[in-house]
């Protein structure tokens, strides 16, 4: 297991995303206090292309609101304006996506994205809807979208938050991440997180997450896999 850099460190992944922000529901009387989830853990997320190291990284874990700033494991951002169940939110996210080529005839590092952008989070009855577009500010120059209905069933001191979701990935992210030239991606996903209460104010995290890859990024020489699988584990204090 390798420790995360800087930048890796702010956050899990981005497949931990839907999970944290189904469960972090915002109070409207909180201010400026902490509510919500602190701890560490360890998560897997290898990348699509074939790439040196495995992807283990141990992490921070952060899931809270703070007044109008949150964050949301690999999501951070302030809320603009309340619309409908949510609000409007301005958003960057840490994605560890850079990666080395296991192979030199493949280029060279591949950078982390820098992604910005505006999205929104709807908290209903019936589960919650995320829907975010952001633009990567960073070497790839792409766009990307997130798409997520995310469900919550609670089981005494377990609670499970199953979710299925999209990833939309323009032509230019693929082309710098994947190898691809002139094509666009949507990748699909189903996730199931699992909280378990340990007692007091601990709690055990779990995710297991599989995502579909586009048959654009299949077909890509430097990927080697139809699917990609990620995992974490970690252990958070709850603030309230």
């Amino acid at each position: 297991m390798k420790t995360a850099g800087p930048l890796r460190q702010l956050a899990v992944v981005c497949l931990m995303a839907p999970a944290a922000a189904l469960h972090a529901q915002q109070s409207a009387d909180t201010g400026w206090r902490i509510d919500g989830d602190i701890g560490a853990g360890v998560n897997a997320t290898p990348t699509a292309a074939h790439a040196r190291g495995n992807g283990t990284t141990a992490i921070p874990y952060l899931n809270f609101d703070a007044g109008p700033l949150f964050a949301r494991i690999d999501t951070f951002g302030v809320k603009l304006a309340p619309a409908g169940a949510g609000s409007i939110e301005l958003l960057t996210r840490v994605l560890s996506d850079g990666y080395t080529p296991a192979s030199a005839a493949a280029g060279g590092h591949r950078r982390d994205s820098l992604p910005l952008g505006l999205g929104t989070l709807q908290v209903t009855s019936f589960g919650a809807l995320m829907a975010n577009v952001y633009h990567d500010v960073g070497k790839s120059g792409g766009n990307l979208a997130d798409l997520m209905y995310g469900a919550e069933l609670p089981a005494g001191e377990l609670t499970l938050y199953p979710q299925l979701g999209a990833e939309y990935r323009s032509s230019a992210y693929v082309r710098y991440y994947d190898g691809v030239s002139g094509h666009a991606a949507t990748n699909p996903y189903a996730a199931l997180f699992a909280e378990c209460h340990l007692g007091g104010s601990w709690y055990l995290n779990a995710n297991l997450r599989r995502t579909w890859l586009d048959r654009t990024i299949r077909s890509s020489p430097l990927v080697r896999r139809a699917t990609l699988d990620a995992n974490l584990v970690a252990v958070s204090y709850r603030f309230k």
